[in-house]
């Protein structure tokens, strides 16, 4: 019996709380809060489904490969060309270039 007269004594305690928090717009801004993030993350599982499509990707990786050949073709002559020349202010500026144009990609 005690138990139940120490629930009893609990749940007077906490009424007054539960009229306040049913009284205010806290439950109310907290439902908003909730229903904004879900609309957010719904729009962010479409867009990721609509950018990421297998087309998207293919073009991405051919992109990738097509920059990886041209940086090693480019690393290639530069190593022609330093081999030839020997000097070394050309192949500073080579260098130079190499990294300029990486920066631009």
């Amino acid at each position: 019996m005690l138990v139940m007269e120490q629930i009893e004594a609990l749940a007077e305690e906490v009424q007054p709380l539960l009229s306040e928090v049913r009284e205010s717009d806290l439950v109310k801004d907290v439902e908003t809060i909730a229903k904004g993030l879900a609309e957010a993350s719904g729009d962010l599982r479409r867009l990721k489904s609509s950018m990421l499509t297998p087309e998207n990707s293919d073009l991405i990786k051919q992109s990738i490969f097509t920059l990886i050949f041209t940086l090693k073709n480019i690393e290639s002559i530069s190593s022609d060309i330093s081999g030839f020349t020997g000097d070394e202010a050309t192949r500073q500026n080579i260098k130079l270039l190499i990294k300029s144009l990486s920066r631009l990609l």
